[in-house]
């Protein structure tokens, strides 16, 4: 499973807030929606974050293998 968490981290770490995000860095909502749900987004948005806040994409997500039943 992709996670976000990584990203949320950082910007409690660095005290930045999803206001923040739309109002200063120009994000759009629905990005941001997206990164809060773990759902889908694309490799440029990610690029676009570690561009933004000069980190690695490690920053920004992380993989957690998950468990397949026996089907």
């Amino acid at each position: 499973m992709i996670s976000t968490d990584p990203f949320w981290k950082l910007m409690n770490e660095r005290k930045i807030s999803s206001y923040m995000l739309e109002e200063e860095y120009d994000l759009n909502p629905a990005e941001i929606s997206r990164l809060k749900n773990n759902h889908n987004f694309t490799l440029s948005s990610i690029d676009r974050f570690c561009q933004i806040f000069q980190c690695d994409v490690k920053d920004i997500i992380a993989y957690t293998p998950t468990m397949k039943s026996n089907q």
